[in-house]
């Protein structure tokens, strides 16, 4: 495994808050290159495969990307990286970690949600990003790109898929049985699962 931690995010924070943010002056401060990384770790890499993410993130760090890999960048992968940010910085945004401990962050003119209405932001969040990386791996898999990601092809990703679902998480092994009449959740997986 090549060390591409060493290496530019796939996104700026300017990006994730263009992307998916409803208020555009959110502070970029907000959005390290950290949280930009670690959510690539934790729901790109796996997805796209060791080998493919490690030449999207060579290329993309030295400026060198495929004409192919510069599309899957600008019309799939960004977007939905964006979304999985600001799953994963949603909870620093509103709370601040302090020496005083963990604050809540409310200006003079804002009211602090309560957990359920911040588990349903959450939840709608990761919905939305779940939806932008099903379009980036059917447009990847499609007949129609044959042959554009020979990286991604050689070394597609194969085993264990999870699904999370309202803090659920379901992994494609359930979906190889059709148990009790549950065929229907076959809908969300896809179909190399079954």
């Amino acid at each position: 495994m090549a060390n591409v931690r060493q290496y530019i995010p796939l996104a700026t924070a300017g990006e994730v808050i263009s992307n998916s943010f409803t208020n555009a002056n959110t502070d970029p401060a907000l959005i390290s290159n950290n949280t930009i990384v670690l959510s690539e770790l934790a729901h790109l890499k796996s997805v796209l495969g060791e080998k493919f993410y490690e030449e999207l993130k060579t290329e993309h760090n030295n400026g060198t990307l495929t004409a192919a890999n510069q599309t899957l960048m600008d019309d799939f992968l960004v977007p939905c990286l964006c979304w999985y940010v600001r799953f994963e910085v949603i909870i620093e945004i509103q709370m601040n970690s302090t020496s005083a401990g963990v604050v809540t962050s409310i200006d003079e003119f804002a009211t602090a949600i309560d957990p359920n209405e911040l588990d349903d932001y959450k939840q709608s969040t990761y919905r939305k990003a779940e939806l932008f990386l099903n379009d980036m791996m059917n447009f990847i898999e499609g007949d129609d790109q044959d042959g554009l990601y020979p990286t991604y092809e050689s070394n597609r990703p194969a085993g264990s898929i999870a699904y999370k679902n309202h803090g659920i998480i379901f992994y494609d092994s359930i979906y190889d049985c059709n148990w009790g009449g549950y065929s229907s959740w076959r809908n969300y997986c896809p179909p190399n699962c079954w």
